[in-house]
């Protein structure tokens, strides 16, 4: 099984890498078009938003899917490593929760001088942007106590 799963991985794992090249090069070497005034832009900057879009939604099912799986054969093996499991998946939940709360949702003004006001697009930029600080500054206070030794047995 350790094998089949192996060779699966190793050909999406090509399959992707062929697929991010061609994207790629349709982006940087098919042309160019001027949306604005002397601004260029390339003509297939929506087809690496797309791959990037469908990228990150594959990772978010994959993740979701593989956290449930392994919660529920942890069930079965060890409940209370299990339960930790989904405290922290309860944490990441309400930390993404007061993110939102904290955001704002004042217009922005973009670069052609329009206004950007859907209320729910700001606040989920701002939670975003909130849950990536928090979880980089836990990170970091984490490596450093981990590197202390504070916790060595």
């Amino acid at each position: 099984m350790a094998k089949l799963t192996y060779k699966v991985s190793y050909y999406i794992f090509y399959v992707l890498i062929a697929l991010i090249l061609v994207v790629l090069g349709l982006f940087f070497c098919v042309g160019y078009n001027n949306p604005v005034g002397e601004y260029n832009a390339p003509e297939h900057t929506e087809t690496l938003l797309f791959l990037m879009y469908a990228m990150l939604g594959v990772c978010i099912i994959v993740t979701v899917v593989g956290s449930l799986a392994q919660f529920v054969t942890g069930l079965k093996d060890n409940p209370k490593g299990a339960m930790k499991s989904l405290l922290f998946v309860g944490l990441f939940i309400a930390v993404l929760a007061v993110a939102y709360t904290m955001g704002s949702d004042a217009p922005v003004v973009k670069g052609d001088g329009t206004e950007f006001t859907d209320a729910g697009w700001l606040k989920l930029t701002d939670m975003t942007l909130y849950a990536i600080y928090f979880l980089v500054a836990t990170a970091s206070v984490a490596t450093i106590v981990n590197l202390s030794g504070i916790f060595k047995r």
